[in-house]
């Protein structure tokens, strides 16, 4: 079975688990070019939500990614409190940005994180994940350890006994989803992993489970994506597993404070070498915005705006550092400030203006350490901007 395969986690923070080849060994899967017309790497974020409290956001996110060319396969994890800017609400644990702005302001908040261009972003309740996981039959799970649950008066029983066992799949949502009272999202992910594999496994074994799936379009899935797109990233990542192909990774982070787990930050280094080796083809083509980080302040008043800006800069290579407010809210005409006249910055501020559609570029000389520009959005994105 695929999920016997999985290593244990590392105890430094963000090591995941690898299942397939060492990175010298050569793919065995025959190449599929782009020139096909297809998209080189299909991607898509799962992302599980407490449908009780569904503003709280996101609280287990994970990239998955199939490269059409390698046959390689990819499914990455990102801790939901890992913080990071969110287009227009401004640093926050990445989770939240489902609660503000569901799939689409997820999608956005990571392709800004990871720098990467992701397709499409799948909400999935826990509720949802039990019928998911009834419909394709319930799984066959390896629990490493017993797995205690605390009762209100004081004392514990057991949830889950060590040892390989089917659940249906109720349980198998239990258990993906489940945190032993005092366990940190990064010490329960491995449960998460299994499961993943384990569904993956079941795919490989009959395909045929997905018709149950999606014969009526999988409505435990809130996404805008084609369930045909969802149900072919399944079948290549299986399949990539079959072939020892399939890589399981957590994105490296490391807990911000001292002797907490509450939150992370990215470990940027390490970060870049992972999506790099694992996520490059949906790297954006490289521009004139390849690597310059920006500020976006909000000139009009409108919520959210620095979300709809974020939308068209991001794709195009351009980091968004941070999101708040301008100094007033009327301002009348939206400003790229650049704060050196070197050719390169004044290129990429005229390709922000022609991707936003609207504003001037302006040259300030006083010294600028949080972006290389900065955009205050004013009230023209709205009047023509957005209609561009």
């Amino acid at each position: 079975m695929l999920g016997a395969i999985v290593l244990a986690v590392g105890v430094t923070f963000g090591v995941g688990t690898l299942v397939g080849p060492p990175d010298d060994e050569p793919s065995t899967a025959p190449d599929e070019p782009a020139a096909a017309g297809l998209d080189p790497q299909p991607t898509l974020v799962l992302a599980t939500f407490d449908e009780e409290a569904a503003g709280r956001g996101a609280s287990l996110i994970a990239v998955l990614g199939f490269d059409r060319t390698s046959g390689q396969g990819t499914v990455m994890f990102v801790p939901s409190t890992t913080v990071a800017d969110i287009p227009g609400h401004g640093l926050l644990q990445i989770g939240r940005a489902y609660g503000f702005g569901e799939g689409p302001l997820l999608d956005a908040s990571l392709d800004n994180l990871l720098g990467v261009d992701l397709d499409d972003v799948v909400g999935i309740s826990r509720q949802g994940w039990a019928s998911l996981f009834t419909r394709v039959g319930g799984l066959t799970i390896e629990v490493s350890e017993r797995l205690d649950e605390r009762l209100p008066d004081g004392s514990s029983r057991a949830r889950f006994r060590e040892g390989e066992q089917f659940l249906d799949g109720p349980r198998v949502a239990e258990f993906l989803t489940f945190q032993e009272a005092g366990e940190s999202e990064l010490e329960a992910m491995p449960r998460a992993q299994r499961v993943i594999l384990a569904l993956l496994d079941r795919v490989a074994e009959d395909p045929s489970v997905l018709d149950a799936l999606f014969e009526d379009g999988a409505p435990m899935l809130d996404t805008a994506a084609d369930p045909e797109h969802v149900r072919e990233l399944l079948v290549r990542l299986a399949e990539a597993a079959t072939r020892d192909e399939l890589v399981v990774r957590t994105l490296p982070v490391s807990p911000i404070g001292s002797g907490t787990e509450n939150s992370f930050r990215l470990d940027e280094a390490r970060a870049s070498e992972l999506v790099e080796d694992r996520f490059g083809a949906s790297r954006p083509v490289t521009t004139a915005g390849a690597g310059r980080d920006l500020q976006i302040l909000n000139g009009n008043g409108v919520p959210g705006i620095g979300q709809r800006v974020a939308e068209r800069l991001v794709p195009a290579g351009y980091k968004v550092v941070l999101t708040r407010n301008a100094d007033r809210f009327d301002h009348e005409e939206t400003r790229i400030i650049v704060y050196d006249d070197a050719p390169e910055q004044l290129a990429a501020a005229e390709e922000i203006r022609e991707l936003l559609g609207v504003g001037r570029v302006e040259l300030s000389r006083t010294p600028q350490s949080v972006a290389d520009i900065t955009v205050v959005i004013g009230l023209d994105f709205l009047e023509r901007g957005e209609s561009g």
